[in-house]
């Protein structure tokens, strides 16, 4: 007997009367897989295969473009591009770095007000996680151990 697969497994389940089941408390855990559910690959050498290879390799060369109708956009020289543009790819300075800069002063030559601002946002997102954690101890009852 093959199992049900998601919600249905556990309706079943549950009109049938739990038959083979660990123990009560592991009810809901137990489900079937996404990828038992998702369609089968077509295996090789079969008829159907063919088409969907041809498919995909015409559509290699066409990275830019999305749209059906429309001419492939024509990519320019790097310098017809903003300066902006070549910076998104480089990552952000972490909390800790920024801290370094803007509390202790290393390489605060080197700020921008961007950095700063997003020390700024950074600082005050974990103000108010500190401050959630400290509220929620004092809620606790004093009888309770955690």
């Amino acid at each position: 007997r093959e199992p049900l697969p998601g919600p249905l497994l556990r309706a079943e389940r549950r009109a049938r009367g739990r038959s083979g089941m660990a123990a009560p408390c592991f009810r809901g855990l137990l489900r079937c897989s996404a990828m038992r559910m998702a369609p089968k690959k077509a295996a090789k050498g079969k008829p159907g295969a063919a088409p969907a290879a041809q498919g995909a390799a015409a559509d290699a060369f066409q990275l830019f473009n999305i749209y059906a109708n429309r001419q492939d956009e024509v990519l320019r020289p790097d310098d017809s591009y903003p300066q902006w543009l070549w910076d998104l790819d480089k990552p952000s300075k972490a909390y800790g770095d920024l801290t370094l800069m803007f509390v202790h002063g290393v390489g605060i030559e080197d700020a921008q007000l961007s950095d700063y601002q997003r020390f700024l946002r950074q600082h005050r997102k974990l103000v108010i996680k500190i401050n959630n954690l400290r509220l929620k101890k004092k809620k606790r009852s004093p009888g309770l151990k955690l």
